[in-house]
Formats: structure tokens, sequence, C-alpha cells
């Protein structure tokens, strides 16, 4: 098992086990609807309103350690917070879902897997979308092979609506 793929066991195991809500996005994403390219770390974004945000950076702690030395303010500034996975090291991006669009993104997530591993991800039309208001480099070359590889399979009436 890779370590990208212990860190995302890991993750779906402790969200489930206390029932948050989350979706892989970004470059993991990617990967899992067929585009793969390399990245360096998971994002992923949770079912959590910010008076329980420090509840859930305690769920996260025994097997995370911060980024910033004082999350919960880096999260007020920024809208996520970065954690480090003590095994693995690799650095996992945590954004709450604040507002309605990523409240709905999580109701629509899917399980699916990354190589052996089974995880909550957003739908390709919900990677599309995040990707286009994103618009950096990478996010655009994501979308030109997204598209190519889903074209006959997007809604594109869900991503109108």
């Amino acid at each position: 098992m890779t370590a990208f793929e212990q860190t995302l066991q890991e993750i779906d195991q402790l969200c489930r086990a206390h029932g948050i809500p989350y979706a892989v996005i970004g470059g993991i994403a990617t990967n899992i609807y067929g585009y793969v390219r390399s990245t360096v770390d998971i994002d992923i974004t949770i079912m959590a309103e910010i008076d329980q945000l420090e509840h859930v950076l305690a769920i996260f702690a025994n097997d995370y350690s911060s980024v910033q030395p004082d999350p919960l303010a880096f999260f007020r500034r920024t809208f996520f917070v970065p954690l480090r996975h003590r095994a693995t090291q690799i650095r996992v991006d945590v954004t709450a879902a604040l507002s309605n669009i990523e409240r709905s993104m999580l109701e629509r997530s899917q399980r699916r897997f990354f190589n052996a591993v089974e995880v909550s991800v957003c739908t390709i039309e919900d990677l599309i979308i995040m990707k286009l208001v994103a618009s950096r480099t990478k996010d655009l070359l994501d979308l030109e092979e997204l598209i190519a590889r889903h074209r006959a399979n997007i809604d594109l009436m869900r991503m109108t609506s």
C-alpha cells in the first residue's frame, strides 16, 4: 500500500467512524476520474460548521499534526486547514463545506476507488466546476483531460443548475 493509499484509507475510516461526511477533491479526485497526474497532497472537504471545527481537529489530532501553529486562526483567514499525516507525512488540506454549494457537493459525493482504497469523492461535474473556479494552469490542463475522458457522461443539466 502506498503512502497516499494508507492516508486515504485512514481518512475514510476516521470520517466514517465519527460520522463526518467528506469528499476527496483536487488532484486525487482527478486521478480517480482517470487523468493520472502527480500530486503532493490530498484535498478533502468535510461537513462541519465553523464552531465545530475545533472538535473535528481534535478528532484528527491523534493521526495528524497541524502544519500551522494556530490551525483555527489559519482557517478563519483561509477557509482551510493544512494537516500532515503523522505516519506517512502526506499533507492533507481540509476545507469545511460552509456554503450550500459545497454542502450539496458533499451530498452528491460517490464511493469510488483510488487503486485498492474506496473513498468518498466529488462527482465529475463538481470536480469540473471546482477546476473552472480555481482556473490555475494545472486546473485548466486537468479540465481538458477530464472533459475528453468523460464528455459522454457529464450531466450538463447538473452543471447549469
